[in-house]
Order: structure tokens, then sequence, then C-alpha cells
């Protein structure tokens, strides 16, 4: 009886001492998986836009914690929308700088023209306290590249 009541002291203590732990370890796949989604949008537009010969447009409203993505002809004034994507509420932009675009768009905005480039800029993503992503779209070649940071 007592060796049963030892077992059972051991099994609660290491599952005590497991769950922040594995914890940690869901919430930074939980960003790692939103962060690599994002990205994966980023790329997707960068290839609409060659493939389709539009500009492609990625506005991040971080008050929304939404992603939306538009599309128009060179010329147009006003976009149209294709589609929108909403994030966890607990991911969260923290810092998003964009170059100068083409459209006067409230929120930040990734622009993606038909010759691959894009107007480039980064956009910080976090969980909480959690370390986070750093999303970089480069200006000249459009490429999104997507870096941990800490």
């Amino acid at each position: 009886m007592i060796e049963l009541v030892v077992v059972l002291v051991i099994i609660s203590l290491l599952t005590a001492l497991a769950t922040p732990t594995l914890t940690r370890t869901i919430r930074r796949q939980e960003i790692r998986g939103v962060s690599k989604r994002i990205s994966a949008i980023l790329r997707f537009c960068r290839s609409e836009s060659v493939n389709k010969s539009r500009i492609y447009l990625a506005s991040i409203d971080p008050a929304a914690n939404t992603l939306t993505i538009q599309s128009a002809e060179e010329g147009e004034e006003k976009p149209t929308l294709q589609k929108a994507y909403s994030l966890p509420e607990e991911v969260k932009f923290e810092k998003i700088e964009v170059g100068k675009t083409l459209f006067d768009l409230p929120q930040p905005t990734f622009e993606f023209y038909p010759n691959g480039g894009s107007n480039g800029g980064t956009a910080l993503i976090r969980r909480g306290e959690t370390g986070g992503y750093s999303i970089q779209v480069d200006f000249l070649t459009g490429a999104v590249k997507l870096e941990e940071t800490k």
C-alpha cells in the first residue's frame, strides 16, 4: 500500500513539473504556426501578383487582428477584396513597418507588384510574453522571410 502512495506522489510531482513546460511549448507552437501561415499568405500574394499581372495588397489591422487580401489592376483607384483572415486573439502584431504604398489605405499594407517586387517592410508577431516572429518582405524581390525573435 505504501508503495502505491509513493508512486502516486512521484507521478503527481512529475506532472506538476511538466505542465508549465508543456504550456510554453504549446504557446510557441501556436505563434509559430500563425507566423508560418501569414508568411505563406504573403508568398501567395506575391505569386498571384506575378502570375495574374495584378497588384496584391495584404493589409494588417492590429485592432481587429485581421489580415485582409485585396487586388487591383495598375491604374485602378480602389482595390477589390479577395479574402480576410482572422488571427487568434492571443496573437498580436507589435510592430509593423511598411514602405510607401500606391494605395491610400488606413492600415499598414504590404503591396506586391506584377514585376515581383513589393513596397517592403517588417511585421513583428507575438503571443503574450512568449518570443515572437519577425516577418520581413524584401522591397526589391518581394521575398518573404520568417525569423524567430527572442
